[in-house]
């Protein structure tokens, strides 16, 4: 008798809907002809924790899961690629990540039909070198109405929503192209290099205007074994802005010594030569630093970081310049190295770099 109680039991515990199927929806390509674009999609990550889109009642009011499966992505992309046509001037590779995909359906007894609302949530991501640039988002409704008998109600419902989708996201770069960073190819430098006028607090570098003793306010070091010194270096600001869809950087390149930290014990017209020449050594380090950016390729990923660097290995250069300068010349004191260096500053204010390089790399 125990035996027979149990058997009865246990089919008790089968559930009555098990029989239920999965409701399997797919997304179609499109059937018009597609349109030439400058961009194009790479792929399609689906972020969903739950692949269920929801349950779609049948015409007897019994719940079916549906899904895509997993070919979600796969239809998408289809969907999404089927659209476009992409131009010989392929500028950007689009991804697409689905974050969520939510149907849910009531009954309504009076209609005998089915009220659905569906709610989709995509990120455009554009591919580059380095990680995905997040684009713009969409954040989609829609609703329906269907008879019980019409369950195709929902595929084509969803299959809209996702339409709608790559129609938002056509619209938005059509008109972000030329304004959003993320968007641009190309960026293009605006080097400007004016003379400046000079002030009692700064001394701009000008070919025309030599240092004077004036210019050294400071009060001398008297525990210096130094007769003068100058402070002088070099730095660069600027803005970006975005032009018909590329980048335009301005830099201003600024050469310039500070009186009020420059100053001098014994002044004559010797010591005088050479503090001059620790200025234009900072005006040739300069020069160099602008070579290298107008020969330098920038992206527009990373530009400021190159940009960054090139100021920084400048920076250190000018002051390498100026510890062999005054090393060789022992701040002046070897008269014959002093004329040496002479020479090949005026030939370095002029372009001629060979020997500044030759004595960089340690050659000479």
């Amino acid at each position: 008798m125990r035996i027979l109680l149990l058997a009865f039991f246990c089919f008790l515990l089968i559930p009555v809907d098990s029989v239920a199927q999965d409701i399997i929806l797919k997304l179609n390509p499109a059937e018009k002809s597609s349109q030439e674009k400058n961009y194009t999609f790479d792929e399609v990550i689906d972020l969903r924790v739950s692949k269920t889109v929801g349950e779609i009642y049948d015409s007897g009011r019994k719940k079916h899961k549906a899904t895509f499966g997993a070919k979600l992505p796969e239809e998408t992309l289809e969907l999404f690629t089927s659209k476009i046509t992409p131009s010989q001037q392929l500028l950007h590779r689009i991804s697409i990540k689905i974050y969520n995909l939510d149907l849910k359906e009531i009954y309504q007894a009076d209609r005998n039909a089915y009220k659905g609302d569906l709610q989709l949530g995509l990120g455009f991501f554009i591919n580059g070198k380095n990680e995905p640039v997040h684009l713009v988002d969409f954040n989609g409704k829609i609703q329906y109405n269907r008879p019980a008998s019409q369950m195709h109600h929902v595929e084509a419902s969803i299959q809209r929503l996702f339409e709608n989708s790559r129609e938002y996201f056509d619209a938005w770069i059509s008109t972000q192209y030329q304004s959003n960073r993320a968007l641009v190819k190309k960026v293009r430098l605006n080097i400007i290099d004016p003379i400046r006028p000079s002030s009692k607090d700064t001394v701009f570098y000008d070919p025309d205007r030599p240092l004077s003793w004036s210019d050294f306010t400071e009060t001398p070091n008297p525990r210096s074994s130094f007769n003068a010194t100058i402070f002088s270096s070099l730095s660069i600001e600027g803005n970006a802005t975005i032009e018909e869809g590329e980048i335009v950087q301005t830099l201003e390149i600024k050469v310039y010594m500070l009186p009020n930290q420059s100053w001098v014990k014994n002044a004559n017209d010797y010591a005088s030569n050479h503090e001059q020449r620790h200025f234009d050594l900072t005006r040739i380090a300069a020069d160099r630093m602008i070579a290298r950016l107008k020969n330098t390729e920038l992206e527009p990923e990373l530009f400021e970081a190159k940009l960054n660097t090139i100021y920084m290995d400048s920076y250190r250069e000018m002051n390498r310049l100026q510890e062999l300068y005054d090393g060789q010349t022992r701040h002046g004191l070897n008269k014959e190295m002093q004329a040496r260096w002479n020479l090949i500053i005026t030939q370095a204010l002029g372009g001629n770099w060979e020997k500044l390089d030759a004595l960089l790399s340690g050659e000479e």
